[in-house]
């Protein structure tokens, strides 16, 4: 079947903030991510100018010395969206690299009327709307609870900051949505087909690297959000209100499964498939090798060349069997497995800093060291 590889449907068209960025503003993933940085910092700055709130005074900790602020300005709020805008082409690019592989047989009229169905759910914008204005009045009740942090120094540094959850939550929302969605779109490309693995594929894949190279992109997304944890579970376990707000720490197993869900998701919709193909290529070697193996016995008493000649097949065989069984079953290598394990402890770092913290202030005091 020939495919149109310059075949796009162009699926940031059913998100309005996506189809705004792209088609009318022409931004790629790369430069809305640094205009956001460049933003939050003008914005920041601006904010923090007119209230006066650069410098820390008494009792009021200042822009310019507050690092929570300048991480989720500069650093996870700009790689959050940047993957926004990315989940709506990568997931194009992968079913367009399947379509032309020779691994499997596709229907792209048939992907294109699912792929487009799912994208166009209107539950999706609201979903993403509801959990943006959930977690925007959440920081926006809760901020001026936190001390030492400037965004709870005047009311308009808590608006800024209110305003940024909204955009940035609304965004991340339907990052979340597109990554679920994309695994349900792998798993119904794949379903019960019969996969042509490749077993000498330079990728160690066996033909089906972009499906590594996208789990591979998501366990780096699933590492920034680990670290936007983490820096909230500072936040509370310094601030010491870890027990009033117990249920932010509920996040922690909540993102573990995420995790695992968007890394493994894809990844497991073409084992199966890997799996069978294996199975089914070994099961026909050992039915031949069996034939031929019963068959070697009638040519005991035969010429010595025509026993050399069946039993070099079965030499054949054998070796053929145990190149086969060395096929892969999953579409990713052991470099691209160790390094979504290096993301998944994320979390727990601004916890232990946090923890660390709080223990070494406390015994400083209790041996009458006071701290500036």
């Amino acid at each position: 079947m020939n495919y149109d590889i310059s075949h796009k449907r162009n699926l940031h068209r059913f998100d309005p903030v996506a189809y705004l960025v792209i088609e009318k503003f022409r931004l790629s993933p790369l430069t809305f991510g640094l205009l956001a940085a460049v933003t939050a910092t003008v914005v920041y700055l601006f904010t923090a100018w007119i209230t006066d709130t650069l410098w820390s005074k008494q009792g009021q900790m200042g822009l310019l010395r507050d690092w929570i602020p300048w991480l989720l300005g500069l650093f996870i709020n700009p790689v959050t969206l940047g993957y926004y805008l990315w989940s709506f082409q990568a997931i194009d690019k992968v079913i367009q690299e399947l379509e032309t592989s020779d691994v499997l047989e596709t229907d792209q009229s048939e992907i294109d009327q699912f792929v487009i169905n799912l994208y166009s759910k209107k539950w999706r914008k609201l979903s993403a709307l509801a959990s943006a204005i959930f977690f925007s009045t959440i920081v926006f009740i809760t901020r001026p609870r936190l001390e030492n942090s400037w965004t709870s120094s005047s009311l308009l540094a808590t608006l800024t900051i209110t305003i940024a959850t909204f955009a940035v939550v609304y965004m991340g929302s339907m990052l979340v949505l597109n990554l679920i969605t994309n695994i349900w779109i792998f798993y119904r490309i794949f379903g019960k087909k019969n996969l042509d693995i490749n077993p000498l594929h330079p990728d160690r894949c066996g033909g089906l690297r972009c499906l590594s190279d996208y789990s591979l992109q998501t366990a780096y997304l699933v590492g920034v959000l680990g670290i936007l944890i983490g820096v909230i579970e500072y936040q509370v376990i310094t601030q010491g209100i870890e027990k009033e707000l117990w249920f932010v720490h509920l996040v922690i197993p909540l993102y573990i499964l995420l995790s695992m869900g968007c890394f493994f998701g894809p990844l497991l919709a073409a084992h199966s498939g890997m799996k069978r193909a294996k199975e089914e290529s070994l099961h026909k070697i050992a039915r031949q090798f069996r034939a031929e193996y019963s068959g070697i016995y009638t040519s005991l008493a035969e010429e010595t060349e025509a026993f050399k000649k069946k039993s070099e097949k079965i030499q054949q065989l054998r070796a053929l069997y145990t190149m086969t069984d060395e096929l892969p079953v999953w579409p990713f290598d052991v470099k691209t497995f160790r390094r979504y394990l290096l993301t998944v402890p994320t979390p727990l770092i601004g916890s232990l800093i946090g923890i660390v913290q709080k223990l070494l202030i406390n015994l400083l005091k209790q041996q009458g060291i006071k701290l500036g």
